[in-house]
């Protein structure tokens, strides 16, 4: 059993890569078309197209490759160390659009989606080779139910600092740096502080991270056989059917939220800060209750509780009137957040536990590579929402006030398309077999083999 020091120092890689990822979720769409004023077309299509479906091919090929991968130092470790200067460099540059300072004047400016497209393609696959492989060390270092619930919450309380800090902090950054540098500075600065932070922490995580020798000594399987392998695991195919509902839940919430801060409550946009961090206020004081509520019920009872009232929380959407009342919705929101994000990865690690059984091997990356490759196809959903959502709704980026249609559109939109998706959550965890039972059953036949 590792050090409560190693646990902890792995656990706050996690921000770094909440950090990066809910800070492109939330403001990529955002910034791309209501501050650069490229037309929301181009924006919906590199979005969909280079972070979306180019996702769909670099996270599981990345996860595959550091499966076989074989070095003195691991298989993951080695692109966690190479992979984090250039996750911040590009980072850096996708808020760094070469614009002379100004917005542009033409939204279907050629250049600038060019630019937007090949620089947010880069920065994924560089993003991906290191969030894959990190992420990849959890199972494998954590083995049992107490163990990884311990771990879990010091990872997601530091994804929570993560996403804070992408969510709720780089709004007040933008401000207080655009004073000074002006709009476009003020997103470029905040994105080169945000930047380092966020691979700082994935170069702490080092400092807890180890492989087991007898993983990395194995002989891998096939690339081909590795791949049909995850992708015919009939326990893995309902994971990643529900988790699939849950990143578009997410992801929807988190691209919606400047829109609603602006449009919908008229607020000012350093106030959406404010929002985010009453969600993350409950979901890190909340995480000891979902221990125990994880421990009792186990992993996948607890991640459909947890789900389902998200969901619901959610639905106050349709009718609340200012600041006050949306922040005490995104608290219950919070609270219902708090016990998806502890058992998510730990429902995927009972997969992967599974899967050790039937083929004799380790095989995190091929699983959590995959998985992520699902995930990134919720950018297209995202995209092709946000573009439907905006359209119907009348919403001109070049108009200085909104028609009031865009208002009912966003609430329309942000609370039927998580009703579907709870539709679609439920169906697919009906065919999830790992309950409590079978996973104490799994974990007693494994002990025995190792």
């Amino acid at each position: 059993m590792k050090s409560r020091f190693a646990k902890i120092a792995y656990g706050i890689g996690n921000l770094g890569q909440a950090l990066f990822f809910n800070t492109v979720q939330t403001f990529l769409i955002f910034f791309y078309t209501d501050v650069v004023h490229l037309a929301p077309r181009l924006v919906s299509l590199a979005f969909a197209v280079s972070y979306g479906i180019w996702n769909a091919i670099n996270d599981p090929l990345i996860g595959l490759i550091s499966d076989r991968t074989r070095t003195r130092w691991g298989r993951r470790i080695p692109y966690i160390v190479l992979g984090t200067p250039l996750t911040f460099l590009f980072f850096f540059l996708v808020w760094s659009p070469p614009l002379g300072g100004r917005p542009l004047a033409n939204p279907s400016h050629t250049g600038i989606f060019l630019y937007f497209a090949l620089v947010i393609a880069i920065f994924d696959l560089v993003y991906t080779a290191v969030s894959v492989t990190y992420t990849a060390l959890f199972p494998e270092a954590f083995e049992e139910l107490t163990e990884r619930t311990e771990v879990s919450i010091y990872r997601q309380v530091a994804a929570m600092i993560g996403t804070a800090l992408g969510v709720a902090i780089m709004p007040v950054l933008v401000g207080l740096f655009s004073q000074r540098f002006g709009d476009l500075g003020g997103w470029r600065t905040a994105g080169l502080v945000l930047g380092f932070i966020g691979a700082s922490a994935f170069g702490f995580s080092l400092l807890g991270s180890r492989e087991r020798q007898k993983s990395s000594a194995e002989e891998a399987l096939p690339f081909l056989d590795a791949l049909k392998e995850t992708l015919v695991n009939r326990s893995f195919l309902a994971f990643v059917g529900a988790n699939l509902m849950i990143c578009y839940i997410w992801s929807w919430l988190s691209a919606m939220v400047p829109f609603f801060t602006k449009y919908v409550l008229h607020a000012p946009e350093e106030q959406m800060s404010l929002i985010f961090l009453g969600m993350f206020a409950t979901s890190m004081g909340l995480y000891p209750l979902w221990r125990k509520v994880a421990l009792r019920l186990g992993s996948k009872n607890t991640l459909a509780l947890a789900v389902t009232l998200f969901v619901v929380f959610m639905l106050p959407v349709l009718v609340v009137a200012n600041l006050a009342q949306a922040l005490m919705m995104i608290l219950l929101v919070g609270a219902a957040n708090s016990g998806i994000t502890l058992v998510r990865d730990i429902v995927l690690s009972d997969v992967i536990d599974e899967d050790e059984l039937r083929t004799g091997q380790r095989r995190e990356g091929s699983y959590f590579g995959v998985n992520a490759f699902i995930e990134r196809l919720v950018m297209v959903l995202i995209g092709g929402s946000s573009s439907l959502v905006l359209s119907l709704s009348g919403y001109a980026p070049e108009l200085a006030t909104q028609p009031p249609s865009v208002s009912m559109g966003i609430r329309l939109g942000m609370s039927l398309l998580p009703l579907a998706a709870l539709g679609v959550f439920w169906f697919s965890l009906r065919f999830y077999p790992l309950g409590k039972e079978q996973v104490a059953t799994l974990r007693e036949r494994l002990d025995s083999l190792n």
